[in-house]
């Protein structure tokens, strides 16, 4: 009788593990009709220097870029959103202006409309690619030994294109690296002053991500 009782007890205790097991399972992948947050953070590796009307122009070297995006899948492989983004270039070179030492201080500021493709998104580990095209706001500052300063600034479109790769931690977080390449065109006043009709730069980022 006893060993009849303990087998029952084990028909009916089975399911409830099964099921426990079941939907303990995490819900990796993307999904239709989600929406992403992400955080973005890391360098950016402007263009060399070049020259315009004798004299070299550096507008800085490798700096640091942040920046944050908001995504929405369509269906689970495409995404629509919008992404803002800051690259703070490192000082250029130090060069003799008016009779007096000066260098640029340069930063880029995007406004994008952005789409994504993203291989395998089913899966717990993905492929994808970013890109995107919007407003880009430009300023080169010279900054004098005298502590004086002169600006130039330009607002014009902006286009990005980038590859990146993504780790589901769990059900809603997502950690990942990605690069980006920009392409931001230069108004009349900042190409007259530098002689570039547009500058172009590489952001090499991490992120984090939640979904919801």
């Amino acid at each position: 009788m006893k060993k009849l009782l303990l087998l029952c007890a084990l028909f009916v205790a089975a399911p409830v593990v099964f099921a426990q097991d079941y939907y303990g399972l995490q819900e990796y992948g993307l999904r239709k009709n989600t929406t992403r947050v992400e955080l973005y953070g890391g360098m950016v590796l402007p263009q060399d220097s070049w020259s315009h009307n004798g004299q070299e122009v550096d507008l800085g070297t490798t700096g640091w870029t942040a920046g944050i995006g908001f995504t929405r899948n369509i269906i689970s492989f495409f995404s629509l959103g919008l992404d803002a983004n800051y690259a703070q270039l490192g000082d250029g070179d130090t060069f003799t202006s008016r009779g007096m030492d000066s260098y640029y201080r340069t930063g880029i500021a995007t406004g994008l409309v952005t789409g994504r493709v993203t291989f395998f998104p089913s899966q717990a580990t993905r492929l994808y690619i970013p890109f995107g095209a919007g407003v880009g706001h430009m300023f080169a500052r010279q900054k004098f030994d005298d502590g004086s300063h002169l600006t130039t600034s330009s607002t014009d479109l902006a286009q990005m294109v980038g590859l990146g790769l993504e780790f589901d931690i769990d059900d809603s977080t997502i950690f990942g690296v990605e690069g980006r390449y920009y392409l931001v065109e230069a108004d009349s006043d900042f190409k007259d002053a530098f002689g570039k009709s547009r500058i172009h730069y590489m952001n090499v980022m991490l992120k984090l991500g939640w979904r919801f």
